[in-house]
């Protein structure tokens, strides 16, 4: 709430600012072109869009492999970690200190893969979406250009609006025709991220 409020009072100071600089440049003043605008939806753009769902499409299916087999890890470090556990009993103290040993690394190797993996794939989504961003620049400058407008607007900051603003179908429909697919790929890992990680001393 306060936040609004100094917002509020921000946007009426630049009001009376603006009347009060109109009002002492008005002898100076020159001609401002008078502005046209047009509204997109950016939502809509990256849900229905063919790159868009291209993009959804093949984050899911890397998603669905990398729980799969990351999935069957972590059951064989639980099963192994169960089989220590029932050994405590009848292993020489060192022999199992030694096996607990490895296990742990193993457990510390396997959280690290999970981050890499995690951060990876948000990676390969970022490069896609810079993907669209760059190819989406002169379809906007296009609809700029044939409809004549001199500003767009996100759709999600337009309180109302009146019919035939919005470009949105229109940027979907080129954007289509220039960029139907994209790949997403997971980027290398770093060798030094790759490296195993040593396990905390006991």
């Amino acid at each position: 709430m306060k936040k609004m409020m100094n917002m509020k009072y921000f946007y009426s100071a630049v009001i009376a600012l603006i009347s009060v600089i109109g009002i002492n440049s008005l002898a100076n003043a020159q001609a401002i072109p008078a502005a046209k605008i047009a509204v997109v939806d950016n939502r809509l753009i990256v849900t229905t869009a063919a790159v868009a769902v291209d993009i959804n499409r093949q984050v899911a299916q890397i998603q669905a492999e990398m729980q799969t087999e990351l999935q069957t890890k972590g059951n064989a470090l639980r099963a192994e970690e169960e089989s220590l556990k029932g050994q405590s009993a009848i292993m020489p103290q060192e022999a199992y200190n030694q096996k607990a040993q490895e296990f742990q690394q193993k457990a510390v190797e396997y959280q690290r893969e999970v981050q890499i993996k995690r951060q990876q794939l948000e990676i390969a989504i970022a490069n896609a979406n810079a993907e669209i961003e760059r190819a989406l620049k002169p379809i906007l400058q296009k609809v700029l250009q044939d409809t004549g407008a001199t500003i767009l607007i996100e759709k999600g900051f337009v309180l109302e609006q009146a019919p035939g603003l919005d470009v949105t179908t229109r940027v979907i429909e080129q954007l289509d025709l220039a960029m139907p697919s994209t790949t997403v790929a997971l980027p290398e890992v770093p060798e030094a991220a790759a490296a195993p990680v040593a396990a905390p001393a006991n």
